[in-house]
């Protein structure tokens, strides 16, 4: 019994040392944003939100984040109607070619952005799409849509298949059932499954590179050269939103899953 214990104080110690190594970068980059000098330099004695005002008065900057937040509502969107249609496809339905399905929703988390970059640019050049927000929200969307996929699919696996079925025999149609019976039921994994595709799609650098112009530059894009060649504090507060702004969608994707766990257990 003591060295049960033991073992599980020490793989608890040895988790809070290794996510504390996780986020100390960040935590690090959200105190230097608070600096009132020109350097990298964490605050002191005194602390300022000259670089926030810095950052929310800039067009360059506000522009950036703007083009971020509407590329990742639209990769947010397109993951969710394609992941949820596919999940309910591959555990509600049995046909030839299921399998593949599955495995070719999952494949681009197994292949680097630099080659689906490369490989996406003359795509959207072709089609004309290049150097507009859909094609930097289409390219977000290949990895939001299996975080999608693997939420939904884990809900309606652990769903009551016999309520659909009791719908479906009161005399519903197929789509009356997903939307009144289905569709209530696995709303949290879905809205889980759409936080992670937008947190995805507003920390995205490198496709960011191949797809966006001078003219629809996400925030990432904007901070990159500024990190790069100024080391100014501007990119430590503008790297503090867009932290800010994962840990809220982070904290309410736990939340929104702490919910459906106690309701489904």
């Amino acid at each position: 019994m003591i060295g049960h214990r033991f073992g599980r104080l020490l793989i608890g110690l040895v988790s809070v040392v290794v996510l504390a190594g996780l986020l100390w970068p960040l935590v690090y980059a959200l105190w230097i944003s608070f600096t009132p000098l020109e350097i990298l330099q964490p605050p002191h004695a005194e602390w300022s939100l000259r670089w926030y005002r810095e950052f929310f008065t800039q067009n360059r900057w506000l522009e950036g984040l703007r083009n971020s937040l509407v590329v990742g509502a639209i990769a947010t969107g397109v993951s969710v109607i394609c992941g949820t249609s596919v999940a309910v496809a591959v555990v509600r339905y049995r046909f030839r070619g299921s399998r593949l399905l599955h495995g070719a929703v999952m494949l681009p988390l197994f292949i680097p952005a630099l080659i689906l970059g490369m490989a996406l640019l003359p795509m959207m050049r072709t089609i004309g799409l290049w150097g507009s927000p859909f094609a930097v929200a289409l390219a977000h969307s290949l990895w939001g849509l299996p975080l999608v996929f693997l939420a939904v699919r884990t809900a309606l696996q652990d769903t009551d298949i016999h309520m659909e079925q009791a719908a479906r025999g009161l005399g519903a149609s197929a789509g009356q059932t997903f939307r009144l019976v289905t569709l209530p039921i696995i709303a949290p994994a879905v809205a889980v499954g759409a936080m992670m595709a937008f947190i995805i799609s507003l920390n995205e650098l490198v496709m960011a590179l191949f797809l966006c112009t001078t003219n629809n530059d996400t925030l990432p894009k904007v901070i990159w050269p500024n990190l790069r060649y100024t080391l100014s504090p501007l990119v430590a507060a503008a790297s503090g939103v867009t932290v800010l702004a994962t840990f809220l969608l982070l904290g309410g994707a736990a939340f929104l899953q702490s919910r459906y766990t106690r309701n489904t257990s």
